[in-house]
């Protein structure tokens, strides 16, 4: 069999070889013999890259020969950027069959999450040096940076914050007040929302907010950053990425959140305000048995809550970043395991300040 390639090898070109020999090709075996014209091609694009690797590949596969008429070195040229050694390799080892039984996918689940967290505490580490370096060299920190974070994560969400910390206290209001109507108590729905928001709700539903919309975007940013081997080149110049990419971030949504709390949470007790005036209660009763429930101690509660998870959100984000793969899917997984780990986070966070608050009766 003989294949003689056009003297412009473009994927219109080679589209009809691709359609009639290659079937044939795929016969071909032990003692068989392909001769291979090249001696007329000018110009080769990928597709005829592609197809002189493709027979290349089918001939170490298939065991037949080639003979090869390259007189302007075209084949021989695009040979030399790929492994053709490689190409006899096993096609089964290179796309190994996946795992389905159970006990294999729970310990590979078990693995993952240890890595996972073995990276977690290692970025961490370096966080807390580059942090106690910051100390005693303030200027290494990147303060327009941190400033443009913060206008990214803490401005531009406050619509987004406002209206839902509004429709929560709507909504809270409402079903409080239609079960405290029955024992006649609907003036506790105030004192119920304003602890409910200061202590516990204000700071969570913004942590979420900023978990779903900044921490996948740090994730992202970073993570394209080290496929365009842009965090390489930071570190290649003697610049680490932590300080430089990572500290900005964590700063900016540390700072963030308690100020999107505040908002989130005056946002909720307008609602709950629309909800009491519409079932009777003066606006002035309601209003004051706020202010008596916004106790200091638990505004700081809240606002302390926030800063932590406002903390956590920046970590896990920058982390997963800085830990993704060099592929353009391992961006969305880095997103995405951003958010899921900054949620996890802050419900195992969230869950510990109430046992430490009981215990400590705050």
């Amino acid at each position: 069999m003989e294949i003689s390639l056009p003297e412009t090898c473009s994927a219109e070109a080679v589209a009809e070889l691709w359609r009639s020999a290659l079937p044939v090709v795929a016969r071909l075996g032990e003692g068989d013999k392909l001769a291979l014209d090249a001696g007329a091609v000018v110009t080769c694009d990928g597709a005829g890259e592609a197809l002189i690797v493709e027979l290349y590949r089918r001939s170490a596969r298939q065991g037949f020969a080639i003979a090869c008429r390259d007189g302007r070195g075209v084949v021989a040229r695009t040979l030399e950027f790929f492994a053709v050694e490689r190409f006899a390799e096993d096609s089964a080892a290179a796309n190994p069959v996946r795992k389905t039984s159970t006990a294999v996918q729970l310990g590979e689940a078990v693995v993952h999450i240890w890595q996972v967290v073995c990276e977690q505490m290692a970025f961490l580490g370096e966080a807390a040096t580059a942090f106690a370096t910051l100390l005693f060299r303030p200027g290494r920190l990147r303060l327009r940076d941190t400033l443009l974070h913060f206008e990214r994560a803490g401005i531009d969400a406050l619509p987004i914050t406002l209206l839902i910390g509004f429709l929560f206290g709507l909504i809270v209001a409402f079903m409080a007040a239609a079960s405290m109507s029955r024992f006649g108590v609907e003036v506790y729905v105030a004192d119920l929302l304003t602890i409910g928001l200061f202590r516990e709700l204000g700071a969570l539903i913004t942590a979420i907010i900023l978990a779903g919309r900044s921490g996948s975007a740090f994730a992202a940013e970073i993570g394209t950053m080290k496929v365009n081997e842009e965090v390489d080149a930071l570190e290649t110049l003697g610049l680490p990425p932590v300080t430089f990419l990572a500290l900005p971030r964590v700063f900016a949504s540390t700072l963030a959140l308690p100020l999107l709390s505040i908002f989130a949470i005056a946002a909720g007790l307008f609602g709950g305000a629309m909800v009491m005036t519409s079932i009777g209660l003066p606006a002035t009763v309601y209003w004051q048995r706020v202010i008596k429930a916004a106790t200091l101690s638990n505004v700081l509660l809240g606002l302390f809550k926030a800063a932590v998870f406002g903390l956590l959100v920046g970590l896990v984000g920058c982390s997963q970043g800085l830990h993704t793969g060099r592929t353009a899917d391992a961006v969305g997984r880095a997103a995405t395991a951003a958010v899921v780990g900054s949620l996890t986070l802050i419900t195992v966070f969230d869950g510990i300040f109430a046992v430490l608050f009981y215990v400590l009766g705050i």
